[in-house]
């Protein structure tokens, strides 16, 4: 598993996803990994279909490497058996150390996924003149204006799923979208060659929330989920320091 030495950290990229897991079947998928890019299942026993087909492809790669003497495929399968035991326990322990890492890194990636998402609307509300009166609410709602993601990996591809915010009025989320359509077909060029830069990843609307940083203050009334809003009491409202004005969140025709 691309480990050099007894101590160091296991790559979480290589450990299968439950899903993957639970998925897997042997007798239609081949194989669960290779040699190259070998990913034993350490949430579970070496028993499991996934394991078992793990185990053949390690004693299958230990024979074929004419590094060693043993060629006894049955002794080293059960030799590996028993290391992957201790594999799993090694790895359950180190959960704790290695989540808590996990999770931090998982924060501060969604964290530069909203920046990133911010600067590249900010962009196309700079790059279009139907679009520079947007600019000042866009810089209003800032970073935390933007809905976050949470990424996830299956066979080797992230997917990305777009948390919703309940402060949020759907208009005001239909009126951001315009904004990733136009940069889009900002980076790509009259020869149909996309322009420098990362590419942007596609994400999947979902209806689930996330409002842990809480809503953005001082926008127009027009912003903010009506229903939201009849849930807070005097001193929320107060805290909010809404403008009563009523924002259009509407783009001209020739951008829709």
């Amino acid at each position: 598993m691309k480990r050099e030495h007894r101590r160091d950290t296991f790559d979480l990229t290589l450990i299968p996803t439950s899903k993957e897991v639970e998925r897997y079947n042997p007798k239609t998928d081949g194989y669960c990994c290779t040699e190259e890019r070998f990913r034993p299942d350490l949430n579970s026993a070496p028993g499991t279909p996934w394991n078992k087909s793990a185990i053949k492809v390690f004693a299958r790669s230990f024979v074929e490497s004419d590094e060693f003497e043993c060629e006894d495929i049955h002794k080293i399968k059960k030799v590996f058996t028993t290391h992957l035991r201790h594999l799993v326990k090694k790895y359950k322990r180190s959960l704790s150390g290695e989540s808590a890492k996990l999770a931090a890194k998982k924060r501060a990636n969604r964290e530069e996924r909203k920046r990133g998402l911010f600067h590249r609307r900010l962009t196309a509300a700079l790059s279009y003149d139907a679009l520079k009166p947007c600019v000042p609410l866009l810089q209003l709602l800032g970073v935390d204006g933007m809905s976050s993601d949470e990424s996830s990996v299956e066979d080797d591809i992230t997917y990305y799923s777009v948390l919703r915010k309940k402060w949020r009025h759907g208009n005001l989320t239909t009126w951001l979208r315009v904004f990733d359509a136009m940069y889009r077909r900002l980076r790509v060029s009259k020869t149909n060659r996309k322009g420098r830069g990362a590419s942007v990843h596609w994400r999947q609307v979902t209806t689930r929330y996330n409002d842990t940083r809480g809503p953005v203050h001082c926008l127009p009334k027009s912003a903010y989920d009506p229903e939201w809003l009849n849930g807070l009491n005097d001193m929320e409202r107060e805290d909010l320091a809404m403008s009563e004005a009523q924002y259009a969140f509407t783009h001209a025709p020739e951008v829709m």
